[in-house]
């Protein structure tokens, strides 16, 4: 699970770094933010959802997978179930949440 998260700060670091395009190299510093923002508004809306429902989905599977091994194993299977249940909640609340604070921020307001 370390991996993982480790591996969505480097996605988010460089969606970050790459967000400018030749279109705005020669433009100011505060369009490069604006568009910095727009990719962080972009990747919200776009691959937030996906994850959620994928972790949904994972968490049904090892929880039905565990209930065919012991105790032990069934208590390690549902804890991870519950992980991954939580993981989802917490992406669909910042599907939500996320657009309202990006546009409050002033970049979000004019992406396409």
């Amino acid at each position: 699970m370390k991996k993982f998260i480790i591996l969505l700060i480097l996605l988010f670091a460089l969606n970050f770094i790459y967000a400018d395009d030749a279109t705005c190299s020669t433009t100011t510093d505060s369009s490069k933010i604006k568009h910095a923002v727009c990719a962080v508004y972009d990747v919200v809306n776009d691959v937030l959802p996906v994850i959620a429902f994928v972790l949904f989905v994972l968490a049904g599977a090892v929880y039905a997978a565990g209930q065919f091994f012991g105790a032990e194993m069934r208590a390690k299977a549902v804890g991870w179930a519950m992980n991954m249940i939580t993981g989802a909640i917490i992406g669909l609340i910042l599907e939500a949440v996320l657009p309202s604070v990006l546009t409050s921020l002033g970049g979000a307001s004019s992406c396409s």
